[in-house]
């Protein structure tokens, strides 16, 4: 994902005209479209499809509660994630507290921040679900440290599916994003597009991976 602003939209479309007029054709790798008539293919995974299936699992476990750990508002990543996570609670009829939504970047120190804010300021909830899973990492050991059992006090979600998200006390329940595959395709798109190709816009598919770390409220 990235900031979708116009100096990158300008910035990117001058990339792709140049590629155009040299013949060859601008892949985008998970990065935001930049609109009709532009000379790119766009491959990205589906985000906000991934969010509504995970935060739809926490939800049939009972929970009301969920806390949102998200990205940066303009990053286009972290905004379909966040609209996974409202869509999913509209889909059933909820509307989430803008309480339980809370901003950071997607690293570590962040999730462990985020989740300490939480806590200190009394937010209830009883399930948290990480826009990330290196953010579910941090959150995870706050968690601990406040002496919070996984799932038994709070369950908790992460989101990407990266190796070591299995070695994790709990293992955790996350979403596999086929970033590999994304990869094989974006090469196979390059070596095979030309400046007379048509505009493509490929999304790739995600999936649940259910762990150990959601469990039905107490």
């Amino acid at each position: 994902g990235a900031a979708d602003t116009a100096e990158y939209r300008e910035r990117t479309r001058r990339m792709a005209d140049s590629l155009a007029s040299a013949g060859s054709r601008l892949v985008l790798c998970g990065r935001p479209p930049l609109g009709p008539g532009a000379p790119v293919t766009v491959i990205e995974y589906d985000n906000e499809g991934g969010a509504h299936a995970l935060v739809a699992h926490v939800l049939s476990q009972g929970h009301r509660r969920i806390l949102f750990l998200g990205g940066k508002p303009d990053h286009t990543t972290a905004q379909g994630r966040e609209r996974g996570y409202v869509a999913a609670h509209r889909a059933r009829g909820l509307e989430p507290d803008p309480a339980l939504l809370l901003h950071g970047d997607f690293t570590r120190d962040a999730g462990h921040r985020l989740m300490r804010e939480a806590l200190k300021d009394g937010l209830e909830f009883t399930a948290v679900v990480a826009a990330t899973d290196m953010v579910a990492a941090g959150a995870l050991t706050a968690l601990h440290e406040a002496g919070l059992d996984v799932p038994g006090d709070v369950s908790l979600a992460g989101y990407d599916d990266i190796p070591f998200a299995r070695d994790l006390h709990p293992a955790l329940t996350t979403v596999h994003v086929p970033y590999e595959e994304l990869g094989r395709l974006a090469v196979r798109t390059a070596l095979g597009r030309t400046a007379e190709s048509p505009d493509e816009h490929l999304l790739l598919g995600t999936h649940v991976v259910v762990r150990d770390s959601v469990a039905p409220p107490q």
